[in-house]
């Protein structure tokens, strides 16, 4: 529609004209915005990165396949929203220093304050929990009392003012590690919430922030098997997601971050935790619905899974300067990932149908002296086919080696997988 303004003697007139295609009554089409246009919001962060930090992460990739300047903004925004070293300033006055401590350790991080970063929110009183593999507890205690933490003992723990009255510096990874009956040799504490669990130990530490004074807390949990068999034991898939020193991972990103909701895994008591999580805006569900057999990526139910696989939401962190895992020995070949990538499992249902019954987390263990950590794998002929080879080579190392100079062979875990998923195809 154009208006006209006429002028003429006396009082101006003003008459209206229609383009002959269009009916006076039809509303006129929207133009489009021209491309100089969108080309110079995506090239100014102030900009895009408002209209940014309110999409999903799957919005953000299909938005980032649309054209080359959309890609480069969402890249650029993901570099400064994923920024795990400004994430942990927050507990830590050296994020490097924590980091380059995952890193020679495999420390993970999970819970909520791994779900606060990929969700890019904040939770102001939640904590921060740590997840350690067996004989590297005594190093992640002693790093956090360095830099300010103190030690806060359990209730029931009162009478033991030191955690070192309980935590071992010298691990023995040489020892038998599982009983003829498949079971783990590590006692049970009284009162664990998690049969994955060996101790929990807390800290805090007290920062002046702009608000005041706050009370940093840290939990460090000393997990039986590995941090991967303890996470995917947790009291629901929301919370299935790690950060290691070099990547974040989410386990069931679809579900928990698009959907917003979450299967329950039964055998955990922490109900009070799962109330936490929907109060927090996530549907909880006790049982699988008809939607979860119809949309199978929300859960993958049945599907073989590794952490970092193509299921998972990957988002790999700037590693200068963090410090490279070194040499497990001298005579032990070096690798340089996070022993978590390579665990997996499988989400299985219990029941004839899917709908209506529960889900079921099963792995395979491997916890054998010829590997410095322990694995759990979501395949029976691969976790055979490495035991098989361990006995050959457990042998040999105990016949001859000392604990000095034990030879380690995670470096072959990969190897493994190579070998037989290449006679799978």
């Amino acid at each position: 529609m154009r208006v006209c303004i006429r002028y003429s003697p006396g009082t101006p007139s003003i008459s209206f004209t229609y383009p002959h295609h269009r009916m006076m009554w039809e509303p006129e089409l929207p133009r489009p915005l021209p491309a100089y246009f969108l080309q110079e919001v995506f090239s100014t962060a102030p900009i895009y990165d408002l209209i940014l930090c309110d999409l999903s992460p799957r919005t953000l990739v299909w938005l980032s396949r649309t054209c080359c300047r959309a890609h480069e903004a969402v890249t650029h925004f993901i570099c400064r929203a994923y920024n795990i070293n400004r994430h942990l300033s927050r507990c830590f006055p050296d994020p490097l220093a924590f980091r380059s401590l995952q890193a020679r350790t495999g420390l993970v991080i999970s819970g909520s304050n791994t779900l606060q970063f990929l969700d890019r929110s904040f939770y102001p009183e939640s904590d921060l929990d740590l997840y350690a593999h067996p004989g590297h507890v005594y190093e992640a205690l002693e790093w956090l009392e360095s830099v300010g933490y103190k030690f806060q003992p359990e209730a029931w723990k009162q009478q033991q003012r030191d955690w070192r009255d309980e935590v071992s510096a010298d691990w023995d990874g040489t020892a038998r590690r599982i009983t003829d009956h498949g079971e783990m040799t590590i006692d049970f504490e009284p009162d664990m919430e998690y049969s994955e669990v060996a101790g929990v130990y807390t800290f805090t530490r007290s920062v002046a922030m702009d608000t005041g004074t706050v009370v940093l807390k840290v939990q460090i949990i000393a997990t039986k098997c590995n941090p991967i068999q303890t996470i995917t034991q947790f009291h629901s898939t929301c919370v299935m997601n790690i950060i290691t020193f070099d990547a974040a991972y989410s386990f069931y990103p679809v579900a928990t971050f698009e959907e917003r909701m979450a299967i329950q895994i039964p055998g955990s008591n922490r109900l009070d935790v799962v109330k936490k999580y929907v109060q927090r805006g996530w549907r909880v569900y006790a049982v699988f619905g008809p939607e979860h057999v119809t949309h199978p990526q929300l859960f993958l139910l049945n599907e073989k899974r590794w952490v970092g696989d193509r299921h998972c939401w990957s988002i790999p962190l700037d590693t200068t300067g963090v410090t490279p895992r070194p040499a497990l020995s001298l005579s032990s070949e070096h690798f340089s990932w996070d022993p978590s990538i390579q665990n997996g499992w499988i989400m299985e249902c219990e029941g004839v149908s899917a709908v209506t019954h529960v889900p079921r987390m099963r792995t395979h263990l491997v916890m054998i002296t010829v590997f410095r950590y322990n694995y759990n794998f979501p395949d029976d002929k691969l976790t055979k086919a490495i035991r098989n080879w361990s006995l050959s080579q457990g042998q040999l190392n105990h016949a001859q080696l000392t604990k000095q100079n034990w030879i380690w062979f995670d470096a072959e875990i990969p190897r493994f997988r190579g070998v037989l998923s290449s006679h799978e195809q």
